[in-house]
């Protein structure tokens, strides 16, 4: 019934012209070189300038190239970012970090994979998950048909955004309309792999002080009915059936479905007079995907791919008067990351607000702001809290409360440029203040090169996981499982916080005129990683709970693991006539220092999982060792290629590459048979390839291959393979 709902809402918003604002932005493939280069960006110092001239390293991805390139999602035109670590999990799913700190600590729970280091927003607003961090991607409202353009900084930048700004920020800036009366663009495509991929948007401007719009989104992506599963001597592919959990159909209600999401959106732009503008944004989406985010535990074997659900609406204000700028915005979404499994699910609601005000003296721009953020959540509803069946086992909120000053100085005729400032964020738990820089400085030699450096610190906000899980899981003892071990696991109100330290050196130049290189050199110590520890086992003081008969007690704690990594990325840009090449690449080197695979202290009882030793083998015995990272890719990057073969016809091929990784699970430390906990990732390229046909102005046909070359090996651990995939669409504009 679900599945029919979706479709109906596919073919009404398809059929009725659903909306949201559009732009006549400017074709990007008739710029010249110079032009190309100061395409506006506005994330990498909260005020527009051109590409060339951002204090740190950074890049645009328009909207044109997106379409150009055939990327299907948001997710996938990362793919075209330098010094973006892109890796598909399932039709449609992808784990993404900028510059790495993948699989950190390895030899964990997959949720240590994930991003939580990097601060994606929709203009300006967070979409950070505050459960455990990072971005749950399927459940941004948008997709590409509303997407204006795509900023990405990279390298710490809380002092801009405010914490969870560590390793980088994407900022997904929406479209505007500067079209008179109605407009309206779409975009449909299918293709193999049951994929069904529906956008639409239009707006209206009134005059050019009012515009308002509306914009629907809708995927359905399908899937091979197949999991790795843990066997007792490997892992291999099974069905549904063969799942080790007592409730499949609940756990995997479409597993042929990679994704079915749909998303609907609206706008309002009013500027009554020059520097006053007020934008209003809202909008609800509803998702369900297979993907790797979170373990999917079960007894005696496990499936990486889980089901996840979100469904949530939000409202977004911004203001700007002058001098003055506030957003405020808020969330309220029910989400279980890992569908049918007992304590995950939950509803939550986050607030943010900030507000800025520049000032402007001479040459010296000084802009103090405020930020707060309250994020709660909640599962109650769903669970037996009184019998600690939930996770949270009730309402847990974390507040945030921020202030700071962000500095741009001139001087030498606009040559030298000093930017940077500091920032002070205060968090419901831990107790303290935590201070984040940035200081950035550029010299512009002439009109062709530009040197910069940078040196920040930034902080990694707490998680409503860390601090406040309530656990209790029953695990039968051997042999016959007649009595159990309850571990209660708690979480921890005293923890440091995740935070970075970056030093970084860059060069920009235009070699000729048609021929632009910039290289940036970096150097990141991240440090207070978190880790669920397990501690004493203990009988139980009595009999009365029978048949449980012991204890086993574990904590969020800090882990003494450094993480160190030192790299470099370069990328070009080439235009001939109407030729447009963009190669990137990225070297870098991840160390781990004073790091163990064992999370237990030595008051642990002997088990496998600490070679029956704990006082040898725990959370402390790496202190003192450097292991080099394996997941991190040592390699990647990847070449776009344009070539407009007339005003009717494009050719556009893009690759995507990566260097051999090995992931490694918490199931590596308990078997060590290297098998067990062990995937390893095959290097590899992909290669797309779009051909467009635009027979009259408004109408587009194309036809969009992806991995051509058909490398079919599966790009994460225990995920799907990615088979190559053809799809054939057609683009309306008016």
């Amino acid at each position: 019934m679900k599945r029919k709902i979706y479709h109906l809402c596919a073919a009404f918003l398809l059929g009725t012209g659903t909306v949201m604002a559009q732009q006549d932005s400017v074709d990007v493939y008739t710029l010249s070189l110079e032009e190309l280069m100061n395409i506006e960006i506005v994330s990498a110092s909260k005020k527009a300038e051109s590409l060339f001239d951002a204090p740190l390293s950074a890049s645009v991805l328009t909207r044109e190239e997106i379409q150009r390139s055939g990327a299907n999602s948001i997710m996938e035109a990362l793919r075209l970012v330098p010094g973006v670590i892109v890796r598909e999990q399932t039709n449609g799913n992808y784990d993404i970090h900028v510059r790495g700190l993948d699989n950190v600590p390895p030899n964990s729970l997959i949720l240590s994979s994930t991003n939580t280091t990097t601060l994606v927003m929709i203009n300006n607003r967070p979409v950070y998950n505050y459960l455990q961090g990072g971005t749950f991607w399927e459940s941004l409202p948008i997709d590409l048909n509303d997407v204006e353009k795509i900023e990405v900084v990279r390298g710490p930048s809380s002092t801009l955004y405010g914490p969870n700004a560590v390793s980088g920020v994407i900022n997904i800036i929406t479209t505007k309309t500067s079209k008179d009366g109605f407009s309206i663009r779409a975009n449909s495509q299918l293709g193999s792999q049951s994929t069904s991929i529906q956008n639409i948007s239009a707006a209206y401007q009134f005059n050019p002080k009012l515009s308002v719009g509306v914009s629907g989104n809708y995927q359905l992506r399908g899937r091979d009915v197949e999991y790795m599963v843990h066997k007792p001597s490997r892992y291999t592919a099974s069905s549904v059936s063969e799942l080790p959990f007592d409730n499949n159909e609940a756990r995997y209600p479409n597993p042929d479905q990679s994704m079915n999401k749909y998303g609907i959106n609206a706008f309002a732009q009013y500027a009554p007079k020059e520097k006053v503008q007020f934008n209003l944004m809202t909008g609800l989406q509803d998702a369900e995907v297979q993907n790797i985010m979170f373990d999917n535990s079960g007894v005696n074997a496990a499936a990486a791919i889980a089901t996840s659900s979100t469904k949530s609406k939000y409202i977004d204000l911004q203001a700007s008067v002058s001098g003055f700028t506030g957003q405020l915005s808020y969330t309220d979404a029910a989400q279980a990351p890992v569908v049918g499994m007992q304590g995950s699910k939950y509803d939550y609601n986050v607030i943010d607000a900030t507000a800025e005000y520049e000032f402007i003296i001479k040459s010296l721009s000084i802009k103090p702001g405020i930020t707060y953020r309250k994020a709660t959540y909640d599962d109650s509803e769903y669970w037996d809290i009184e019998n600690g069946e939930g996770s949270l086992n009730g309402s847990r909120t974390m507040e945030t409360i921020g202030g700071g000053v962000r500095l741009d100085y001139k001087a030498f005729r606009d040559k030298l440029r000093l930017t940077g400032g500091a920032r002070v964020d205060r968090f419901s738990h831990p107790d303290g203040a935590f201070l984040s820089y940035q200081f950035a400085s550029s010299y512009k030699f002439n009109d062709k090169n530009l040197i910069r450096f940078v040196y920040s610190k930034a902080y990694r906000s707490p998680f409503i996981f860390d601090t406040y899980l309530n656990y209790t899981t029953n695990v039968p003892l051997p042999p016959d499982g007649s009595m159990i071990m309850q571990a209660i696991s708690t979480g921890n109100k005293d923890l440091d916080m995740l935070n970075s330290t970056m030093a970084e050196l860059g060069y920009r130049t235009k070699l000729r005129s048609n021929l632009s290189l910039d290289i940036e050199a970096y150097y990141t110590t991240t440090e207070n990683y978190t880790a669920l520890v397990q501690g004493a086992t203990v009988p139980a003081a009595d009999m009365s709970n029978f048949p449980v008969v012991a204890y086993t007690y574990l904590s969020t704690e800090n882990i003494p693991l450094t993480v160190h990594q030192i790299g470099t990325s370069i990328s070009m840009t080439w235009v001939v006539d109407k030729l447009q090449l963009k190669p990137f690449v990225t070297f870098q080197k991840t160390t781990l220092k004073d790091y163990s695979q064992f999370f237990n202290t030595t008051e642990a009882v002997p088990s496998e999982n600490n070679n029956f030793d704990p006082a040898a083998n725990n959370v402390n015995s790496g202190v003192g060792t450097e292991t080099n990272h394996k997941f991190t890719p040592k390699a990647y990057g990847g070449l776009y290629a344009n070539y407009a073969l007339s005003s009717k016809f494009n050719l556009n091929m893009s690759t995507y590459w990566f260097s051999q990784q090995t992931f490694y699970h918490m199931d590596n430390t308990s078997k060590q048979d290297g098998v067990h906990g062990v995937g390893n990732v095959e290097g590899k390229a992909i290669v797309n390839a779009k051909f467009e046909y635009t027979p009259v102005k408004a109408v587009t046909i194309f036809v969009n291959g992806k991995n051509l070359l058909n490398r079919n090996s599966s790009e994460y651990y225990d995920s799907d393979p990615t088979p190559r995939m053809i799809l054939g669409g057609v683009s309306l504009q008016f």
